[in-house]
């Protein structure tokens, strides 16, 4: 069973800056009302689990804020990170539409938020209002672009490069700048699952950090990736496509 820590306190859809990124943003506001009076704010630590894989899907996620994770259990047990998920995401929806049992598991990575939607109700408003459908529809479809690109990266990219690039993405979401002009990025995640999530094997990921040390590009204290030439950095980052 996934295990909730409390029943936080209840934010309004109307004030959740989260709401508008989502598929809820298409709503009108008698439709808001629908969810904000059904969907429970629950408030999660690192290491908990929204759902896991397996489990009858109930409902839809929303997060609110903190970092989730999803997982993928295979035939003999090991598990593999396959997604970072962030504020403003659903999650679930798909297995919830499928009427099908969850196929990976959500991991809380940092303190979260998270927002349940039960089953009546989004049955409710995807009677009411087409546009929400369609919206989990397009959603779906930009999930299936995202995974054909991260396919493409996974055979055109070099390790490094993919490693440089999900470090980027983690330090616009999370680095901080200290007052001598240090970048850090403190990881929410394991090199393992770094390693899961640039589509390499560890002993891979050992010597693709070595390498970007010896470059002078980043350094690797634990979970703390100091840069200290953001400039430098950059310029060893794949070009947009």
């Amino acid at each position: 069973m996934s295990v909730m820590l409390q029943k936080t306190h209840q934010t309004s859809c109307f004030d959740c800056l989260s709401s508008s990124s989502s598929e809820w943003g298409c709503l009108t506001k008698s439709s808001l009302c629908v969810i904000d009076r059904a969907k429970v704010s629950l408030t999660y630590s690192p290491g908990e689990n929204v759902f896991n894989q397996g489990d009858e899907a109930n409902g839809i996620y929303c997060i609110q804020s903190g970092l989730i994770g999803l997982r993928r259990l295979d035939q003999d047990g090991n598990s593999t990170l396959i997604r970072l998920i962030h504020p403003g995401e659903t999650i679930g929806y798909r297995s919830f539409l499928k009427n099908m049992p969850h196929c990976n598991s959500a991991e809380i990575l940092m303190p979260s938020v998270v927002c349940f939607v039960g089953r009546s109700a989004v049955r409710k408003l995807l009677e009411t209002s087409p546009a929400l459908a369609l919206e989990f529809l397009s959603h779906s479809l930009r999930d299936l672009t995202q995974t054909e690109k991260r396919y493409m990266e996974s055979v055109t990219w070099k390790a490094k490069t993919r490693l440089l690039h999900i470090l980027f993405v983690l330090y616009e979401k999370f680095g901080t700048e200290t007052q001598c002009g240090e970048h850090l990025i403190e990881l929410p995640i394991s090199r393992q699952d770094l390693a899961d999530l640039i589509g390499t094997a560890p002993e891979t990921m050992s010597r693709t950090i070595q390498r970007i040390e010896g470059e002078g590009l980043a350094r690797f204290d634990g979970r703390t990736v100091r840069i200290s030439n953001l400039n430098l950095f950059c310029r060893h980052l794949p070009h947009p496509q």
